[in-house]
């Protein structure tokens, strides 16, 4: 391994460990609405805090990625009026390992950018925006598709896809030791089926972030369309870091490797078909500092779950607010599902006041490798007006823990927990609902020191009653 190749994975490394350790603030505080935009030339941390930031230069960033060979790609003639198409421009900038830099300005495509024949590739830009043209349904960006590079870097790029019949995958990178890609932004509903942004880190001892991806328009509700994914030949470790995903019909976040972990750190998911944010891993998933919202019932796509844990035996969701508020059904806010075989959720706040929608759910297991757990549930308040159904629903688990639970629900007819063929223990929580408290089939639940009280209506929709701050169902989660 080259001095080079060491370096950077260092830094990727280092800057994946600080955005894991930090955390993302505690679930009594969503985070900043839209009037707490920061200013110019600062930079929202996942604590919540801002920090200043000198704006990178082409230079600056070269050295920071390792790329010797810098081209701006004004200089080299690309048009930065969006007039004349800059594919050959691309083409013939392209080398072994450059730094491509777009200055300010809006420039046109009209068919795909390769980098197949490059180590290392690297994108950046100024205020730049990139237009596909009209009716696009492929690959603008392909870095390492038909064989993955070294390492492939994007910073400061909007895709433009607000033509009608546009859509395609602005960005794909595949590389065996690093992807970073940063501050890139696709404006305009995806109106064709493909999914948007796809991440392959395809060696085992590489490193993957993807930071402040902001995919706000969504896609049509009768495509298939995800946006953004972990792509099948992952190996690596990969991060995504105060991204903002909404309104896809088929999953926000797809984080479902077949190698590698993944850790999902700050950022926001609205209005997503399937799951917000699914995650499913051989390797460690973590999930922290999220903020799911579901809030229109003729939103994208069916099934609007908040956090999916799709599979795995080490899966840790924690310090996430999800909020069911109009959903168009939905499995519920944070869902094991039946292939989970363990998982941990703590210290999460749920709102849910969509009708018959659980706060929690843990499906039946699909085999006896998933059924025994452990499944921990530490810390957990579910608040909201939905009447119905049960706060939480589990079924034909063993091994289940739920600790410190604060449940106040005061919609008519609602239940606390729900356990059919369960085994596990429900201890130190408060269940305070219009319904009945504990509906057990076929179920033995060790209960210790669990008040239990008859729900009633408060104008937070008892928030307040467990303890923690009200999310509130006006407020924008827009970052």
């Amino acid at each position: 391994m080259n001095d080079d190749r060491r370096s950077l994975l260092r830094r990727l490394a280092v800057l994946s460990a600080g955005v894991g350790l930090a955390g993302c603030g505690s679930v009594t505080d969503p985070g900043p609405g839209e009037d707490d935009t920061p200013t110019e030339g600062a930079t929202r941390t996942t604590e919540g805090a801002t920090r200043t930031t000198e704006r990178s230069t082409p230079g600056r960033l070269a050295n920071e990625w390792g790329f010797d060979d810098v081209v701006d790609l004004v200089d080299a003639g690309a048009d930065p009026t969006g007039e004349t198409p800059i594919d050959d421009v691309f083409e013939d900038a392209i080398g072994a390992e450059t730094l491509l830099y777009l200055p300010p300005g809006t420039y046109r495509l009209e068919g795909s950018v390769a980098a197949d024949d490059a180590s290392r590739i690297g994108l950046a830009g100024d205020d730049a925006t990139v237009v596909p043209p009209d009716g696009n349904d492929d690959v603008l960006f392909g870095f390492g598709w038909s064989e993955p590079i070294d390492a492939a870097f994007c910073r400061g790029i909007t895709f433009d896809f607000t033509a009608e019949n546009t859509g395609g995958r602005p960005l794909l990178a595949r590389a065996n030791d690093a992807v970073f890609i940063e501050d890139v932004t696709v404006r305009g509903e995806a109106d064709v089926d493909q999914d948007l942004v796809r991440v392959d880190v395809t060696g085992s001892g590489g490193s993957g972030m993807v930071r402040r991806l902001h995919l706000p328009d969504g896609a049509l509700g009768d495509t298939k369309v995800t946006g953004c994914e972990v792509g099948d030949s992952n190996r690596g470790d990969v991060s995504f870091v105060d991204c903002q995903i909404d309104g896809f019909p088929d999953n926000g976040l797809y984080a479902n490797p077949p190698k590698g972990s993944v850790h999902v750190i700050g950022g926001r998911y609205r209005n997503n078909g399937i799951a917000g944010v699914r995650v499913e891993v051989d390797d460690d998933a973590i999930v922290r500092g999220v903020h799911v919202r579901c809030d229109d019932a003729e939103g994208a796509g069916q099934n609007m779950r908040g956090i999916r844990l799709r599979a795995g035996h080490s899966v840790l969701v924690e310090d996430c607010v999800v909020e069911m508020l109009e959903v168009t059904s939905s499995d519920g806010g944070i869902t094991f599902a039946s292939e989970l075989g363990g998982g941990t959720v703590r210290n999460c706040l749920i709102r849910v006041d969509a009708d018959d929608v659980n706060g929690l759910r843990i499906k039946r297991a699909a085999n006896a490798e998933s059924q025994h757990g452990p499944f921990v549930c530490d810390s957990i308040t579910i608040t909201g007006t939905a009447s119905g159904g049960g706060a939480i629903q589990a079924s034909d688990r063993t091994g289940l823990s739920f600790r410190d639970i604060c449940i106040h629900q005061p919609g008519a007819d609602r239940d606390g927990l729900h356990a059919d063929y369960v085994d596990g223990e429900f201890v130190d929580s408060r269940v305070s609902v219009t319904g009945d408290a504990f509906v057990l089939t076929e179920s033995r639940i060790d209960r210790r020191n669990v008040t239990v009280a008859d729900g009633t209506a408060d104008d937070d929709g008892g928030a307040s009653s467990c303890g923690a701050a009200d999310v509130g169902s006006d407020e924008s989660i827009d970052v």
